[in-house]
């Protein structure tokens, strides 16, 4: 009996083998998100924007007025979007490949998955803050938006007023300070908020650490004869300050990681990869002498509550 080999299931482990040898420290949110599929085309959840009252009064009173948080819908799109690579492979090269044995052709899509997987992820990287919900932006509505203070989720903050991020901002760039810090942490404390992580540019965390420095100056604790000026860590009131190259300049977002989810898109030609649905399918070819192949994900950025999700300090000289 034949055996029929499905090139695009092949292809698939291929995918799975890229992806887990990327070095995912070298996308900081992407690798720390929590991630979640869906197979439905819009995101839903129950968004509490506050605003129920407490009344004191004696208790022989009538109760005659009543008051409530107000719980309202929210919903981001996904699915209808996509961010894609595509490449294809002359047939006279899978032929070389495949003559020379099947590592060789291994390497040779393993070279062009390699290609497409970070440029995606590159991509992405750069989407969960800056993306608006355009099919340019593979949909994604990224931080940015969240904390830019107009509808997000289908919730205007114009009438739900708890439903608002905190952005502190200026109408120039202004050195990076600890009063600044502080303004921000009191802020989100304020808001009985949270956050876990602070990511910025590897610009502004060079900034930080020289006013760490001349706030504190360096102790040395090293051993005799060894000298090192660098930091191990940088942090900021026990939360790391994650440097990013994604991270658009001159802004610090302060994230609470448990409000924020990364989802993708589940379909019948997906399949999971680090915790994301990844498809390759072939292209119909032109060309005889040609292969094509595409790769792509569905993704979207949920913040769950958007007031003590996200807030951003902007304004920042890199």
């Amino acid at each position: 009996m034949t055996v029929i080999v499905d090139p695009i299931k092949s292809l698939q482990l291929v995918v799975q083998e890229e992806i887990a040898s990327l070095q995912l420290n070298q996308y900081p949110m992407l690798s720390r998100l929590t991630k979640k599929i869906t197979s439905q085309r819009v995101i839903k959840w129950n968004a509490n924007t506050g605003g129920a009252s407490v009344t004191g009064e004696a208790t022989t009173a009538d109760v005659s007025s009543f008051s409530e948080d107000a719980v309202v819908g929210a919903s981001l799109p996904i699915g209808t979007h996509r961010l894609r690579h595509s490449f294809q492979v002359q047939k006279e090269d899978i032929a070389e490949a495949a003559a020379a044995g099947k590592g060789a052709l291994r390497d040779l899509f393993g070279y062009e998955i390699q290609s497409g997987i970070r440029a995606i992820m590159e991509a992405l990287s750069g989407q969960v803050y800056t993306g608006t919900g355009l099919a340019a932006h593979g949909g994604v509505v990224g931080l940015g938006s969240v904390v830019a203070n107009a509808a997000y989720a289908g919730i205007d903050p114009a009438t739900y007023t708890l439903w608002s991020a905190i952005f502190n901002t200026n109408g120039s760039n202004r050195a990076l300070t600890s009063a600044l810090m502080l303004a921000m942490e009191t802020a989100i404390a304020r808001k009985a908020g949270n956050f876990t992580a602070i990511y910025t540019t590897p610009e502004i965390v060079a900034k930080y650490k020289e006013l760490f420095n001349a706030n504190l100056g360096i102790i040395n604790q090293l051993p005799a004869g060894q000298a090192d000026l660098g930091y191990t860590g940088v942090t900021y009131a026990g939360r790391p300050i994650i440097s990013d190259p994604y991270c658009p300049n001159n802004i610090l977002y302060f994230v609470n990681e448990p409000e924020v989810t990364l989802y993708t898109f589940g379909q019948n030609n997906t399949q999971s990869r680090e915790g994301m649905q990844v498809a390759i399918e072939s292209l119909p070819s032109s060309n005889p002498d040609a292969e094509k192949y595409v790769i792509y994900v569905k993704p979207q950025l949920k913040v769950h509550n958007r007031a003590k999700g996200a807030a951003a300090l902007n304004a920042i000289t890199q």
